[in-house]
């Protein structure tokens, strides 16, 4: 955890009751943090930019962010869920996958929303383009969602939680019956103590879904080698230092990169959209 510093201020009984009244014992814990969490909010504007991962050496036919979902491809959906919550800023790291992307999404004008691409000349892994991105993040906390994850996740609880653990980075995970294709993390109330980026291929456990909250803080963790992952470069040093926190929900995520899991999720996202209009 970041070191925090003692301060001593007084306040009115009326303002103090009030905060007492935010104090649940679980989201806000005592009067130190709900006075925490106000002053978070007051100075710190909502989360507004949102990076999709969208790289890979997958061919046209298989790039899973173009697929249709609802007749729309998912990026598009990913942008329009995250736009519902404010985001308004996207920053595609897409690789050699960059002009198909860019084709579907142009700027993003059309979408009322603001579009940048950063490439990469050679392959760097998902922590080694997120870091060449740098430049164009601002000092304030931002999204990072793998763009082949179909989810409905909500955004605002996210960021909420994640104001709450003064930590560099908050992992949303999600409990599964554990494959090894998704890494595990190991917990101690919502921080995570260890990371496995290879998980395992039994039992139920809490597996990461490729969407994360960082501080800027974090990009000084990156080096600038070649091929540095997040999963297994980044979240495990994060881990040992105790700044990385797990998000859990329940909603609704698929990987759809493999195939089982398109037709799953497009069935889902039916009968999703189905039961929002009835």
């Amino acid at each position: 955890m970041r070191v925090k510093k003692r301060l001593t201020i007084t306040l009115p009984p009326d303002l103090l009751a009030e905060i007492d009244r935010m104090i649940d014992k679980q989201t806000v814990r005592n009067r130190s943090h709900a006075i925490e969490l106000l002053l978070r909010k007051s100075l710190k504007p909502t989360v507004s930019t949102a990076v999709l991962l969208a790289g890979g050496s997958r061919s046209v036919e298989q790039l899973p962010a173009l697929l249709p979902i609802q007749g729309r491809p998912l990026i598009v959906q990913t942008i329009e869920h995250l736009k519902a919550y404010g985001i308004r800023s996207f920053i595609i790291l897409a690789g050699q996958n960059e002009p198909l992307v860019r084709e579907v999404l142009g700027s993003g004008s059309i979408k009322g929303v603001e579009i940048q691409y950063v490439g990469e000349a050679k392959p760097l892994g998902t922590a080694g383009a997120l870091k060449v991105a740098e430049p164009y993040l601002t000092d304030q906390s931002f999204l990072v969602f793998h763009a082949d994850i179909l989810t409905d996740i909500n955004v605002a609880d996210f960021i909420k939680f994640h104001a709450g653990q003064n930590t560099l980075a908050t992992i949303a995970v999600k409990p599964r019956q554990a494959e090894p294709d998704y890494g595990k993390v190991m917990l101690e109330g919502s921080q995570i103590t260890d990371f496995d980026p290879s998980g395992q291929d039994q039992g139920i456990s809490m597996i990461n879904t490729g969407v994360y909250l960082f501080e800027p803080e974090l990009l000084t963790l990156i080096g600038e080698e070649a091929n540095t992952m997040l999963e297994t470069d980044i979240f495990p040093i994060l881990a040992r230092m105790g700044e990385l926190s797990a998000f859990p929900f329940q909603g609704i995520w698929f990987d759809i990169s493999r195939a089982k899991n398109y037709e799953s999720a497009q069935v889902r996202w039916q009968q999703r959209e189905g039961s929002s209009h009835e």
